[in-house]
């Protein structure tokens, strides 16, 4: 039986086909090995880099001078008045005049504790509740800046620039 010319030609086609399957992957590999080996090395550098402490740390001939504690002054506003105290405790309480709280007394008061630590500037302003904005304001304005004297016409100084402000122990809520 004779086969038929495009018979054969579809049988050659298939004999070449069956033939050219085989792949060579050895190549793409040593790419692949040399690139995880390129991510590995650059993760640990940016690691590495992300994760320095920077530390100044005292040689061993220096001595270490305690410092001093922190004043942790703290005024309390209270209905019935201001209370002014620092770490160890009250210090002084300001009583409400007729117009409110006495914030020329705490302006001196303040004035005076700064005079005895000037390396201080923070303050905590503890609330009760109920207590109006705008005599927080003026309290915060009254630790800020020291008072001006009456024929002064100099700009005003800072007292206690960082104020925190919280809620008065005892306060009920």
């Amino acid at each position: 039986m004779k086969v038929s010319r495009k018979t054969r030609r579809l049988e050659r086609h298939l004999r070449m086909r069956a033939r050219a399957v085989s792949l060579n992957i050895v190549s793409m590999i040593d790419v692949f090995a040399v690139l995880v080996f390129f991510l590995l090395v650059s993760s640990s550098i940016t690691a590495a880099k992300l994760n320095v402490v920077k530390l100044n740390l005292p040689s061993p001939d220096q001595k270490i001078v305690p410092d001093k504690p922190p004043l942790q002054l703290s005024i309390t506003l209270r209905h019935k008045g201001l209370e002014v105290s620092d770490r160890n405790g009250g210090l002084r309480q300001l009583p409400n005049t007729a117009e409110g709280y006495d914030l020329d007394a705490l302006g001196k008061l303040l004035a005076q504790i700064k005079a005895s630590a000037p390396g201080e500037n923070t303050v905590t302003l503890l609330l009760e509740p109920d207590i109006p904005y705008d005599d927080l304001i003026h309290v915060m304005d009254a630790a800020r800046y020291a008072p001006l004297d009456a024929g002064s016409v100099a700009a005003r100084t800072e007292m206690f620039p960082n104020i925190s402000l919280g809620d008065a122990a005892g306060a009920k809520p």
